[in-house]
């Protein structure tokens, strides 16, 4: 492994609103492995090339080329480099009230990988050779602290963007699986969010939890079985994955308030 940084924690000042502590480049190798617990950092880490793995509370995430991956401070996490194809990344260690301030106002919470951000690798870029200068501690905070707030605001304008049409790709997807096995957590990392982030954005929207959505879906995808088509009850239910027959007749008289049996009779007679 190449390992090259400089650390300023001992010129920074506790009055210092933002206060860089680390800049670095490294060149990972199979035995890259960090983990902390109760992390008294935050890092934003910037991967070149390669792939690898990180573990952050209680999310499992694949951070890969022109991905930015966040460590917040109180964070419990571990990642490592891939033995194949390991990690070449650029990071910067930073702390202090005006960075908190810029973590809750530009990123979301509980989010900690924003993909293919191959347009902010410059300011990681600049980021690293203002460091490595030969210049008073002060500006080269001042001139980090552009570039940071640069990357901030790409992420933030980003996700905006991404946002307004995130419900949208979240209810297709749902649409998608109406036959087939649902586990939100896996829908949550196909689209790198966190679940309850999801879950927030989605009801914003359509006013319900992306779970309710399914299994109204579910349930308007039997009622056109059982009004157009002679297939089981049995097969209906298995083809929506219900657990059983049992189970879909309970939870289709909960939503509809009759049995299927009673309403394909219903619907045939009207």
């Amino acid at each position: 492994m190449i390992e090259k940084f400089k650390n300023f924690t001992a010129l920074n000042n506790e009055s210092d609103p933002l206060k860089i502590d680390i800049v670095g480049e490294t060149y990972c190798d199979k035995t890259f492995k960090i983990e902390r617990a109760c992390s008294d950092l935050n890092a934003f880490e910037f991967i070149i090339d390669g792939k690898g793995a990180l573990d952050i509370n209680g999310q499992h995430l694949e951070p890969e080329k022109s991905d930015i991956f966040f460590l917040k401070v109180g964070s419990n996490h571990k990642y490592k480099s891939d033995g194949n194809n390991p990690w070449h990344k650029l990071w910067i260690v930073f702390t202090g009230d005006f960075a908190d301030s810029l973590i809750n106002c530009y990123l979301p919470k509980n989010t900690y990988l924003f993909k293919s951000c191959e347009a902010v690798k410059k300011y990681f870029e600049e980021i690293v050779e203002i460091s490595r200068r030969d210049i008073p501690y002060d500006l080269m905070v001042n001139k980090i602290t552009i570039n940071l707030m640069h990357i901030f605001m790409y992420i933030r304008n980003r996700i905006l963007t991404e946002n307004a049409d995130l419900p949208d790709n979240i209810r297709k997807k749902l649409d998608e699986c109406v036959e087939s096995y649902f586990n939100l957590d896996k829908l949550c990392e196909s689209m790198n969010y966190s679940k309850n982030y999801v879950i927030n954005v989605f009801k914003n929207k359509y006013g319900i939890t992306p779970y309710q959505y399914f299994l109204d879906k579910k349930i308007d995808a039997a009622k056109t079985y059982l009004t157009h088509t002679n297939i089981s009850i049995g097969a209906i239910s298995k083809t929506l994955h219900y657990a059983d027959q049992q189970y879909f007749s309970s939870s289709f008289k909960k939503a509809v308030g009759c049995s299927p049996l009673e309403y394909r009779r219903k619907t045939r007679k009207d």
